[in-house]
């Protein structure tokens, strides 16, 4: 990355602030809930919020932007992991929660790509040089594209399966106002495509 800020760090910086913002209805969510004696706050919530030019180290942009993604990544999987544990039920809630939180976004989208876009702008997916996400086929109606790696399950000690499913929700919930749909047809391929009538 440069030595400067420029438009692809402030995008990546909003992807981050969007799973803070995630974070941040799931505490909120969990506590109403009552799922837990400490304060799911200071233990998980963001310490720092403020604009990206009033924080980041410009010295070291590529390792800040890094940093503040493991950050997000391993307090958002330490939270579900702690107030969810074992318990089905509670997972459940936590992924309604999420698709509600998307739903609240009102995200509009036009054409299937349209749609793929405004998720890649919304979803933190590493860096952008990672290129995780790799589209095989385009069209008004239909976006088909791969995960060429995973970068979130480390962060979930065995349970990647979760945060698979509360983002299947959360996306479920950003498309709720469209007309397309998210799907995953097999492991690592995913497809966002146009209701039927």
């Amino acid at each position: 990355m440069s030595a400067f800020l420029g438009p692809i760090h402030f995008w990546l910086y909003n992807k981050i602030q969007f799973q803070e913002s995630l974070i941040d209805e799931l505490i909120r969510y969990a506590s109403s809930q009552g799922w837990s004696d400490s304060d799911l706050v200071d233990k998980y919530g963001s310490k720092d919020r403020r604009k990206l030019d009033e924080v980041i180290d410009e010295s070291n942009i590529h390792g800040w932007l890094q940093s503040r993604i493991h950050d997000a990544e391993g307090r958002y999987a330490a939270l579900v992991l702690d107030v969810a544990g074992d318990q089905e039920d509670r997972l459940t809630a936590l992924k309604q929660a999420a698709y509600d939180f998307g739903a609240s976004q009102h995200l509009n989208a036009t054409t299937a790509p349209e749609a793929f876009h405004r998720l890649d702008d919304l979803l933190l997916d590493g860096m952008p040089c990672d290129q995780v996400n790799r589209v095989r086929e385009s069209d008004d109606s239909r976006i088909t594209w791969d995960r060429t790696m995973d970068l979130h399950s480390e962060f979930w000690q065995g349970h990647g399966d979760r945060y698979y499913a509360l983002r299947q929700a959360l996306v479920d919930g950003l498309l709720s106002a469209t007309d397309y749909a998210f799907t995953s047809p097999a492991e690592g391929q995913y497809e966002i495509v146009k209701k039927s009538a």
